[in-house]
Parts: structure tokens; C-alpha cells; sequence
């Protein structure tokens, strides 16, 4: 199930938009019952987004210690949002249409997948041709693919696998040698490089 998180990227946004946007998330704040008792208080955030607001239009005449006290004013309120941020995810308790009523920008994230098991159920039988067998093993829950790997005992013995990669469940091993056993397995190969191995099956060619 997702996760929501809040698009906190407010020292990106321009004077402009971040008056805008602190604006929009303080008319969502205010008075709505989710959010009874923020920090700072809806006071304190609309007299700081005030100030802000009015420091933007004083240093339009390049004045320095006005834009110095603009940049001052702006970081005031960047720091009120990001106190904000989490009170509100706090309240919403994973509910998104709670956490959007406030305005912030609100983002899911998939929550991590769970770890696959190993590969059941794996099968080794004579392929359709001559020199082939065939392998088959069911479907591991969040596999993106599986290899199926072969080896004669002294391959097996050096860790030196053949290896099919497949996305399927099943896979033809071709141009075996005659008389050979081999030892087969199937690798289930999950996210974040899982990698998960059924048991060996040896299998002679005819």
C-alpha cells in the first residue's frame, strides 16, 4: 500500500511562488477541524507570510538591506512550513484526502515490496527434441524473472552455471551432450537484486 509524503521543496520555489503557496496552505490550515492546533499557530503563520509579502515589494528598488531582510523574511516562513509539514502528515494518519485538505503538495510513495521466496515445485523432465530438457517451476510472488541454470558436476564443482534468463515459469535447455547428468536449478531474481534458488535437480541426457 502507498505511503503519502509532502513535496517539501520550498527553497526551490521562487519569492513569488512561495508567498502564493504559503498562502494557499494557510487558507487550508485555517479553521479546518483536521488541523485544530498547528505550530506555529495560524496567527503567527499569516503575520510571518504578511511580512514576507511585504518584504517581497519593498526590495523591488534594489535596496540591499531590504532584499537582505526579504531573504530573512522568506527563510521565516520556509522554516513555519517545514514545522507545519509533519503535523499535518501526523494528523492526516495516512488518510490523503485529509492530508491534501491542507494544500501542501502531497506525493505517494509505494511502500518497499516484501522479500521473494524460493522457487517451488521445480521440475526437470526429457525435452520435445533429442538432446533438450525441459524445466519448469511455479510462479514466485514479485519475481521480475528467473534464470535457469545447468552444470555438469565438474561445472558445478568450479560454480561455473550455465544460465537462461527468462521471464517465464518455463524454459527449454537445448544442445546438451548425450550420456551427460547435469544438475539443474532456477534462480527466482527479484527487486533490489533478490536472488532465490530452488533445490538441484540432476537429470541425464539420453
Amino acid at each position: 500500500m502507498p505511503t503519502l509524503s509532502i513535496n517539501n521543496g520550498f527553497d526551490n520555489y521562487s519569492d513569488v511562488m512561495l508567498q502564493k503557496k504559503s498562502s494557499d496552505i494557510l487558507a487550508g490550515v485555517t479553521n479546518n477541524s483536521y488541523f485544530p492546533a498547528p505550530n506555529p499557530p495560524v496567527v503567527d503563520m499569516g503575520t510571518l507570510i504578511a511580512d514576507f509579502r511585504t518584504a517581497i515589494t519593498d526590495c523591488k528598488d534594489g535596496d540591499r538591506l531590504k532584499i537582505a531582510i526579504k531573504k530573512q523574511k522568506r527563510e521565516a516562513v520556509i522554516t513555519a512550513l517545514q514545522l507545519w509539514a509533519p503535523y499535518v502528515m501526523a494528523q492526516a494518519a495516512g488518510d490523503e484526502v485529509i492530508a491534501k485538505s491542507s494544500n501542501f503538495d502531497i506525493r505517494k510513495t509505494a511502500s518497499p515490496k516484501p522479500p521473494i521466496e524460493n522457487p517451488e515445485n521445480f521440475s526437470v523432465v526429457a525435452g520435445a527434441n533429442p538432446l533438450e530438457l525441459f524445466a519448469r517451476t511455479n510462479r514466485v510472488l514479485g519475481a521480475i524473472g528467473y534464470n535457469f541454470q545447468y552444470a555438469t558436476d565438474e561445472m558445478m564443482a568450479l560454480d561455473n552455471w550455465q544460465v537462461i534468463t527468462t521471464t517465464t515459469t518455463k524454459c527449454t535447455i537445448p544442445n546438451l551432450v548425450s550420456g551427460t547428468v547435469y544438475n539443474c536449478r532456477v534462480a527466482a531474481i527479484g527487486p533490489r537484486n533478490q536472488i532465490m534458488y530452488s533445490v538441484i535437480i540432476r537429470c541425464r541426457v539420453s
